[in-house]
């Protein structure tokens, strides 16, 4: 009989699971792995929907240009075109949908060349004794009233889609143009310009040279003449306000010789010129797009009216230059010209600005030159 054989049983070690501890910090890294993925997705779908947005409004922007420039309305692609041929970043956009000779050909039709010498003899200066002329309400004969006798009248001005500012100073010779320390570096603000002079108020004035984008305001543009001394003798003709040493506005395409025998002591340039003895220039020349405006004029009496509107804002889209010419029209300028606009466009007053500035970071810009006064 065999002997049943014994088998030998070895038992192996049973693993042991994980601990509590380590139970709970897997969840936490799957938890946080989760986490992660989630804010993941979320962000990847926000700057999905911002990308999705901006090339959509790019889109539309395209589509609003395309409509504008290719549709039924020559009016509406001239006034398109203009404003942004009147704004410094956005020059390229009508080349998007025009050749550079269809952009050239509707801005040498709004080019305006004024014929004929300005008529002194519709500016008649009250003697320094004489007592303004005024009705029983106070009112002068373009119907402002002097409440505080400090011959400086302030308006607010409003019209289809924009507001403006507007201040009537009664003497001219109160009147003058101030420049930053020296040319060649930065400008100065309105601000700065007004403390520098000890002035009451201002207005920006010409246009500077600008090759970097950089904005510095340092240098002039065009025919610049100050306290008697020119700065810059510009080009051989340039559009200019200037007032001699009567306090006399001359506006139109003078050179450097023209302005000496004028007798010419404060001007800057810029343009166009919108009023001329009296009258608005050609109103085919005056088409132009929407901006922030600013202009000076003088009224038949001597009296100096300076006029900013906001633009390219909420409250204020902008003006075209014939609204510009029927505000001061209906304010008695006899002779008047377009300064620097766009986010130049500044008004200063009683120690601040009184028009909102349309730059992209809101503040006003430094300056080569302002019509001020004291």
């Amino acid at each position: 009989m065999k002997k049943k054989e014994e088998i030998t049983v070895i038992e192996q070690p049973v693993p042991e699971g994980p601990t509590p501890e380590q139970l709970r910090e897997e969840r936490l890294r799957r938890k946080r792995r989760a986490r992660r993925r989630t804010a993941g997705r979320i962000i990847d779908r926000f700057f999905g929907v911002i990308l999705v947005t901006v090339i959509m409004f790019g889109l539309a922007g395209l589509g609003l240009e395309y409509v504008l420039i290719e549709g039924p309305s020559p009016a509406l692609k001239e006034t398109f075109v203009m404003t942004m041929l009147e704004t410094r970043r956005f020059t390229f956009i009508p080349n998007i949908f025009l050749t550079e000779d269809e952009v050239q050909e509707i801005a040498s039709e709004n080019r305006l060349r004024i014929e004929g010498e300005q008529d002194m003899s519709l500016i008649n200066l009250p003697a320094k004794t004489e007592e303004p002329i005024v009705d029983e309400t106070g009112a002068d004969a373009y119907s402002l009233v002097d409440e505080d006798g400090d011959g400086i009248v302030y308006q607010d001005i409003s019209g289809q889609g924009f507001v403006g500012y507007m201040i009537t100073i009664l003497d001219p010779s109160r009147v003058f143009v101030g420049m930053p320390n020296g040319y060649g570096g930065y400008g100065l603000t309105l601000e700065e310009l007004c403390q520098k002079y000890d002035a009451l108020g201002g207005i920006n004035g010409g246009g500077y040279d600008d090759p970097s984008g950089a904005g510095t305001g340092g240098i002039p543009q065009g025919l610049t003449i100050i306290d008697g001394v020119c700065y810059n003798e510009g080009d051989e003709y340039n559009s200019f306000a200037g007032f001699d040493a009567d306090g006399i506005l001359h506006v139109g395409y003078f050179s450097y010789a023209d302005a000496l025998d004028m007798n010419i002591v404060n001007g800057v340039s810029f343009g166009p010129i919108l009023i001329y003895n009296g009258e608005a220039v050609d109103p085919g020349a005056l088409e132009s797009g929407v901006n922030p405006r600013t202009a000076i004029a003088q009224r038949g009496d001597g009296a100096v009216i300076m006029l900013v509107i906001d633009g390219r804002q909420v409250h204020s889209v902008g003006a075209r230059y014939s609204d510009v010419v029927n505000i001061l029209l209906d304010h008695g300028a006899v002779n008047a010209c377009n300064m620097d606009g766009g986010s130049s466009t500044t008004m200063y007053y009683n120690g601040a600005y009184v028009n909102k500035c349309s730059s992209a970071n809101g503040l006003a810009r430094p300056l080569p030159n302002g019509f001020l006064f004291k």
